[in-house]
């Protein structure tokens, strides 16, 4: 066979790069810095939502203790995550590749006590806060209000992301819709 430099050949010569037949769809290639690489998702996103309902809206008690916020996500788009009801709402990353994410929440809330309480809500990563994401802010009585959380977090297969809330005194809170979003980068 005739040496042939790759930049003279054309069609029908042209070939894939190594290792092509068994990347994933969607997946670019990425090099190590060492001479070699693999084939990863450059990123993964979803949208969880808890549908509008104003006149009949999701309920949970809050305590002074934090605990997981249960609305059942529903899922918008969505590229490597699951939707969990059990042991309670959470949305769980499902891809090999690590990614780094940026959260999002924002819910619009009530509660039913009188008078004004104070509610918190947090990001937590498989049970545990995520620093520097919890927010807190004062709620008055059968008045509509946004509350929003954001924070960043590094996700591997099967880590989970979950609303944490409380309130500073117990209160029925009342939230009329929510939505979670994660967008992750490849992290090399």
């Amino acid at each position: 066979m005739a040496n042939v430099n790759h930049s003279t050949l054309t069609d029908p010569y042209l070939h894939e790069p190594k290792g092509v037949a068994a990347a994933s769809n969607g997946s670019v290639y990425f090099a190590d810095g060492v001479g070699s690489g693999g084939w990863e998702h450059l990123a993964h996103y979803v949208g969880g939502y808890v549908a509008f309902d104003a006149t009949s809206p999701t309920t949970q008690v809050l305590t002074t203790i934090l605990a997981p916020l249960n609305p059942p996500f529903s899922l918008a788009e969505n590229s490597g995550f699951t939707a969990l009801s059990t042991p309670n709402a959470r949305l769980r990353y499902d891809e090999p590749e690590a990614m780094i994410c940026n959260i999002n929440f924002a819910a619009s809330i009530r509660h039913t006590a009188s008078p004004d309480h104070n509610i918190e809500l947090a990001l937590y990563k498989n049970g545990v806060a995520i620093a520097g994401a919890h927010v807190i802010q004062t709620s008055s009585n059968a008045v509509w209000q946004n509350m929003n959380l954001t924070g960043q977090v590094e996700l591997n297969a099967t880590d989970y992301i979950e609303i944490y809330t409380k309130a500073d005194a117990s209160i029925t809170l009342e939230l009329a819709s929510a939505y979670l979003t994660i967008k992750g980068v490849y992290k090399s």
